[in-house]
């Protein structure tokens, strides 16, 4: 058997990550599915962290992806956009990638998975796939317990990981994803905009990003971001 993390690169795959080089967990390989829309900062964290991690501990990493386009230009092409009533990002670009990997290079493959404690109902929907686990959720490990062991272990939070252009993004992330990374927020205004259904469907329901980000909120008061608007 051939055990596998699925590695989101947030805060509940790190916590995996971190529980491993402690040895208190147990993979073989990390894989990542990249949808080609993840954060700058996502990419940089596996870049400086991950892989040198992966590396001490002699764990494969191995970085997949949905042959020909990137999430972004899928939905660009075919005009539509993200909901969160469907959203492809799941299927065709995280599970079926990793998937396919597993079944081309390993024997009997297992995958850990990154759900925590109160995310059961969750787990409950992956229980339809064969040789699944969820070793957080068997520790009884929350998401606040998957900060601490990252910062106990002296690395950074990692942030939410989630493409750029995701319809469950906060106004508050969509305010610091135009303020740190312009470029892209001005590419999920374009990406909304070149829906067939817009302005009917928009990334953030009930408004188009250009109004969103007028809303008002506590943040709008400071020059800097405080803890109570940490990206999630």
């Amino acid at each position: 058997m051939t055990k596998i993390l699925s590695l989101g690169a947030g805060v509940n795959s790190i916590a995996l990550l971190v529980l491993r080089v402690q040895g208190k967990v147990d993979f073989d390989v990390v894989l990542f599915a990249d949808t080609g829309g993840e954060h700058p900062e996502t990419y940089h964290y596996i870049e400086e962290i991950v892989k040198p991690l992966c590396q001490k501990i002699g764990v494969k990493f191995v970085l997949t992806k949905r042959d020909g386009e990137s999430l972004y230009d899928y939905y660009f092409h075919e005009q539509i956009i993200p909901t969160r009533i469907r959203a492809h990002c799941r299927d065709k670009f995280k599970i079926t990638p990793l998937r396919k990997w597993a079944i081309q290079n390993c024997e009997n493959p297992q995958f850990l998975i990154g759900f925590c404690k109160g995310e059961e109902k969750r787990a409950e929907n992956f229980c339809k796939m064969d040789n699944v686990t969820f070793p957080l959720i068997e520790l009884g490990i929350d998401r606040d317990g998957c900060k601490q062991i990252i910062r106990d272990y002296g690395l950074p939070i990692p942030i939410k990981s989630g493409c750029f252009f995701c319809p469950y993004t906060k106004v508050r992330n969509w305010k610091w994803l135009r303020r740190t990374h312009p470029d892209l927020f001005q590419k999920a205004i374009a990406l909304e905009r070149n829906c067939m259904r817009y302005p009917e469907l928009t990334l953030h329901q009930g408004a188009p990003l250009e109004k969103v980000i007028k809303k008002r909120e506590m943040c709008d008061y400071f020059d800097e971001s405080c803890s109570l608007c940490e990206v999630e």
